[in-house]
């Protein structure tokens, strides 16, 4: 599968999107950038601008495939883009820089010791798992009810219930419909983390 997208195995395909706009319209990668890429870019470029590897420069054998275009076949990596990314390494960290924002080093670990209650590893820990993610988030929502504003609570239930319609493994035009409804309400929601000073935009990798 790497191969036919011609990344290296292991490796995550490069956004094309600019770092400090994330959150605007970008290209998507297409058959038709991956073929003019190949074209007009020497090996280094290709490898350091585009994160494609330099041995698979050679189209795959389903370049021509009417049906089978790899960039719309791939699913996004839910584990590490969702799970691990936007809920534990933003979302909780936004928490956590909440409440030292707003109640001090003492207080905030008072409260984040109450949190760590709920969940026998704690936040002190290097080495997050993919169970360890899953785990906080069956926690995580009651355990900072009432330390939190309420739509930083919202924020939380949304996100929870994308990533409970993502999972499914059968997705229907209707799940599609209920899908951009919570992440539409996320994204209100979110809204709180920039109003109390807690981050200063959204477009973080």
């Amino acid at each position: 599968m790497h191969s036919l997208k011609l990344v290296c195995q292991r490796d995550t395909t490069t956004c094309l999107a600019h770092h400090n706009e994330l959150d605007e319209i970008s290209l998507l990668r297409s058959r038709i950038h991956a073929d003019t890429l190949i074209e007009e870019c020497n090996f280094d470029t290709l490898w350091k601008e585009y994160g494609v590897i330099s041995v698979l420069v050679i189209q795959p054998f389903t370049n021509d495939f009417p049906h089978a275009d790899i960039h719309e076949l791939l699913a996004p990596n839910l584990l590490n883009q969702i799970i691990k990314g936007t809920y534990k390494d933003h979302l909780v960290a936004w928490v956590e820089k909440y409440l030292l924002w707003t109640h001090g080093e003492t207080w905030a670990d008072i409260i984040l010791d109450d949190i760590d209650r709920r969940f026998p590893q704690g936040r002190h820990f290097k080495q997050w798992t993919g169970n360890d993610s899953k785990a906080l988030m069956k926690v995580y929502l009651p355990a900072i009810k009432g330390y939190v504003p309420l739509d930083v609570v919202c924020a939380f239930h949304a996100f929870l219930k994308f990533c409970y319609l993502v999972h499914h493994n059968v997705i229907m035009e209707k799940s599609l419909d209920e899908i951009q409804d919570v992440l539409s309400h996320f994204y209100q929601y979110q809204e709180i983390f920039k109003t109390t000073g807690t981050v200063l935009t959204f477009s973080l990798p």
